[in-house]
């Protein structure tokens, strides 16, 4: 697979849980994470819009035919670091492939911000 544009894989406005605890993923991208079979975890690298690599662990619950996928650790530092709140939002993208199986993601953080009863959003964090 060769990509040559990034391609959105998931946007995801953030609650408190996301914020605070872990953040849900959707199911839609279970498939792009390729958590190794028998396994339920597996940690990553993210690179935001300024180049600096982030890790975070991408898991699933052990047994459950419903796997409900979240972001653990290093989520909650990114979050952080960023200034994340309830309402802001994420993007990841795949921005190419490393090696034959994984691929290479990116993330964008947008910020919403009411001013005189408007939305706006921030530039890409």
């Amino acid at each position: 697979m060769s990509v040559n544009m990034p391609k959105h894989l998931f946007e995801k406005k953030l609650s408190k849980t996301d914020i605070e605890n872990r953040m849900s993923v959707p199911m839609k991208s279970l498939d792009a994470f390729r958590i190794p079979k028998g396994e339920h975890s597996k940690d990553f690298g993210v690179t935001d819009i300024h180049g600096k690599r982030w890790r975070f662990r991408y898991s699933t619950r052990k047994s459950d035919r419903h796997p409900k996928p979240v972001l653990s650790s290093g989520w909650i530092e990114f979050a952080k670091k960023r200034g994340l709140k309830v309402g802001d939002e994420v993007t990841f993208s795949v921005v190419g492939m490393k090696g034959a199986e994984d691929l290479e993601l990116g993330i964008q953080a947008r910020k919403k911000i009411k001013l005189f009863g408007e939305v706006f959003w921030s530039n890409p964090l």
